[in-house]
């Protein structure tokens, strides 16, 4: 069984901290306060928290009988039929997109596993970090799954009508718990943890740095507290004394690199947010089958789509927040992987190489990242970035040794397209899944995801190399390297590719400000992150 928690105190509950939480504070933004580096700047975002978890009295899982996960989230859980199949626990929680609990990217590029290790000849001199926030709770509440499932289960009950048996038999006691948006204990476990790791690799960067660094984060709950973690593990518990958190406000139109929607309008138009209707056209493909095994257990009303998406969405949301749930054993290893996929087209056609404003939307930092590593005050080409803040050394310096920028998922794979990583370039067709695709949102952006660009100086030679989620990324001709077997790219080579291409092909001004069908023409999803026309 599982503990059942009152819906009404819930949504009470999600509700009262949420009234206000989005208020502008323009008196108070960083650039116009009279504290330099402000955090309480307003636009938090959508509030909410969930209810209390109790693990320890609902957990039944007992294979093996001792959970050795450090975290204490239960993820021991198997596929539904996994011995039919060979199926373990990776082919849940690996299978979950951006939902997946953090783990590194080991699987990513194999053939560069070897080259982990800083060659003998090289010395790390600068390190560029782009983290994601850990773990949170949805972002809706009861309108889109998971929540309008638990909606669903919440108005059957009151109404006498809620009728199941076999595996969905747990329902007769379950109640929707989540919260909305709001860090949750894994998330900051997730970002401490990561912190900490940070300090142990790079830590010497910052021996003989006279200045306080600058870490920069966004004005939204979940962003200010994983930065706020991050720096706790790196920094200790007197951070606040040794750190400048700069937080960046995330509201309509204001520039901002680490949310470029706010200055990129047709990003956020449905006429491009073409992973929606990937996602469709996959769903109608893959959701009936499991739909239809379940409905011989659910017999007060008909399930649909949407349920069953919810259903399995809400594996990976209540195992991060509550640290248990009983709709992971629901679904098939084939089912999992089928989820994977369609969390995969929705970013890669709405952020990535198929999103015409794909570029776009990473265009401001890749542009930020080359005034840093040249030491060169931000002159243009304008996009995303707030030029008054950027063009400040307090806000911007552009010497330190280690930069860490905190930001959203979204942003992250518009990063890898602005970079022009066509490592992740993978076309994804909406009827039929690739298996040998690199673009796996569950490898990419998971919670707490890290990029990591390291300037190294070799023999006199400062070279870059890039690491998604520890995963070295063997840099090639798209970056404008020679494609080396160790990742290796030399500095001025990969600078020079990207000054000469990167802002032209995000074709920024056009694809966020222009009109579809005068100004460029997008019919569909694109193949290289900007309109091909």
């Amino acid at each position: 069984m599982v503990v059942k928690y009152s819906l009404s105190v819930l949504v009470l509950a999600a509700v009262a901290l949420a009234k206000g939480s989005s208020s502008v504070n323009w008196g108070n933004t960083t650039g116009t306060s009279s504290d330099p580096f402000p955090t309480a700047v307003g636009n938090l975002g959508d509030m909410g928290y969930a209810a209390a978890p109790f693990r320890a009295q609902v957990d039944k899982v007992n294979t093996p009988k001792f959970d050795n996960n450090r975290w204490g989230i239960e993820m021991r859980w198997k596929p539904y039929n996994a011995q039919k199949d060979g199926a373990t626990s990776d082919d849940i929680f690996r299978n979950v997109g951006a939902q997946s609990p953090y783990h590194p990217a080991d699987d990513l590029f194999p053939e560069t596993n070897k080259y982990l290790p800083v060659p003998d000849q090289c010395t790390i001199k600068q390190v560029h970090i782009v983290h994601r926030h850990g773990a949170r709770n949805p972002t809706k509440l009861y309108e889109k799954p998971p929540g309008s499932f638990g909606q669903k289960v919440a108005n059957l009950s009151k109404a006498g009508k809620l009728d199941v048996s076999g595996q969905l038999s747990f329902l007769k006691s379950w109640n929707y718990s989540l919260g909305q948006a709001v860090l949750t204990h894994q998330g900051a476990q997730e970002l401490f943890d990561s912190g900490v790791r940070a300090y142990f690799d790079y830590a010497k960067l910052l021996e003989k740095y006279e200045s306080k660094p600058v870490i920069r984060t966004t004005s939204q709950s979940r962003m200010i507290d994983s930065a706020r973690y991050w720096t706790l593990g790196f920094f200790g518990w007197d951070a606040a004394d040794k750190v400048n958190l700069e937080v960046l406000a995330e509201y309509d139109y204001q520039n901002n690199t680490l949310q470029p929607k706010q200055s990129c309008p047709n990003a956020d138009n449905d006429d491009f947010q073409l992973g929606d209707k990937l996602v469709e056209q996959w769903q109608d493909i893959y959701l009936e089958a499991p739909r239809k095994r379940l409905q011989q257990y659910f017999h007060g009303a008909e399930l649909t789509k949407d349920d069953i998406s919810s259903m399995m969405i809400m594996c990976p949301y209540e195992t991060v927040v509550l640290g248990y749930s009983q709709f992971c054993n629901l679904f098939t290893k084939e089912e999992w992987e089928n989820l994977e996929y369609e969390l995969d087209m929705d970013k890669q056609g709405s952020n990535g190489f198929m999103a015409p404003t794909g570029r776009a939307q990473g265009i401001g930092y890749v542009t930020e990242f080359l005034s840093r590593v040249q030491h060169r005050k931000f002159d243009g080409p304008q996009s995303s970035q707030n030029r008054t803040i950027d063009q400040q050394d307090q806000y911007f310096p552009l010497h330190q040794p280690l930069y860490a920028d905190f930001t959203h998922d979204t942003v992250m794979i518009g990063i890898l397209t602005a970079f022009n990583f066509t490592q992740f370039a993978d076309w994804m067709d909406p009827t039929k899944p690739d298996p040998n695709r690199r673009f796996r949102t569950s490898r990419l952006t998971p919670f707490a995801a890290r990029f990591f660009f390291e300037v190294l100086e070799c023999d006199g030679t400062d070279y870059i190399r890039v690491k998604v989620n520890e995963a070295l990324l063997p840099l090639d001709a798209g970056q404008g390297c020679e494609g080396r077997a160790d990742g290796l790219c030399k500095l001025d080579d990969f600078v020079g590719h990207l000054e000469k291409y990167a802002y032209d092909a995000s074709k920024f001004q056009t694809v966020c400000y222009g009109k579809n069908g005068t100004d460029f023409t997008v019919t569909g999803p694109v193949h290289s992150g900007a309109p091909e026309s």
